[in-house]
């Protein structure tokens, strides 16, 4: 019989190494770990459901680098860098290798953005893995949903939909699909985040589905916006955008700032109203996921 404290010691030293480096005084021992920063901390956190965040039968070194993943997307939305995380299990499975594998897909993601695990649970119950993540900003400026102008170009990074086929292929026993990847190991966009933080006005990660997320942007910025549908890279039809899972960052950036490094796939424009234009006949609803509306 697996014990609670033995499972914990699995995950005790993930990114140790980086504790001085990310401000960790007092390490995973105590019922608290100390950050000690010179600049604010930015929090999040995500919780990731078997057979809703993920496959139950999904590699667990998989599900354990997802997990952090998704949660530091929102760190790189606001222009931020990882210090730190948190991690709570809770799971019925009674075998210490998928632990082990478990284990390995977090310290894979701790070491790949040299980020320190400062604590966490492990309990019995339902599969599912809560991240809390700490992050702070690269300078005074944070990037927020808040901000877009009218005027604004809207731009996105990246192919979307990738995520969604790589679910279904991976459903469908496709294993050898290129796209798994991209559902199972999505890369938070860290450095585009960094990147864009002193050209972007608003910017959102792209988990619920592109055009929902942006919906946020607009209605926290009192704005609205048109859509050059056929400008949006897909990747098996115009339903991508309302796909979530690709963690990309969907950005607002002052149009007298040319680039040609992003997609732009509208603009920001006065009132509330999404405009969706396509000369390519393009007829889609704004949709987007939902956990109390897509059963």
């Amino acid at each position: 019989m697996l014990s609670e404290f033995e499972l914990i010691n699995l995950f005790r030293d993930i990114g140790s190494e980086y504790y001085e480096q990310n401000g960790i005084v007092l390490s995973p021992g105590d019922d608290c770990a100390i950050i000690d920063l010179p600049k604010p901390l930015i929090i999040s956190v995500d919780a990731s459901v078997a057979d809703i965040h993920f496959p139950s039968n999904a590699n667990p070194i998989d599900i354990g680098y997802r997990s952090v993943a998704v949660a530091l997307s929102d760190l790189a939305a606001m222009g931020c860098f990882p210090r730190a995380f948190s991690l709570s299990v809770t799971s019925p499975i009674n075998d210490k290798e998928w632990y082990i594998n478990l284990s390995k897909g977090v310290k894979e993601i701790a070491d790949e953005f040299e980020i320190s695990l400062i604590g966490g649970d492990i309990t019995k119950g339902p599969l599912n893995l809560n991240v809390i993540v700490y992050g702070t900003p690269y300078d005074s400026k944070v990037l927020k949903r808040s901000s877009a102008k009218i005027g604004d170009n809207i731009y996105i990074s990246s192919q979307i939909g990738r995520a969604k086929k790589g679910l279904s292929d991976f459903v469908n026993g496709d294993l050898e699909s290129e796209f798994i990847k991209d559902y199972l190991r999505p890369l938070p966009k860290i450095k585009l985040g960094k990147d864009i933080i002193n050209l972007a006005s608003a910017c959102i990660d792209t988990s619920d589905g592109l055009l929902a997320d942006l919906k946020n942007i607009l209605k926290s910025s009192e704005v609205g916006a048109i859509i050059f549908l056929d400008d949006i890279p897909i990747t098996s039809g115009i339903e991508d955008i309302n796909a979530g899972d690709d963690y990309d960052l969907c950005f607002t950036m002052p149009s007298n700032i040319p680039n040609n490094d992003f997609y732009k796939i509208g603009e920001v424009i006065e009132g509330t109203e999404i405009k969706l234009v396509s000369d390519k006949g393009y007829d889609v609803d704004i949709k987007g996921f939902d956990h109390f509306n897509n059963e």
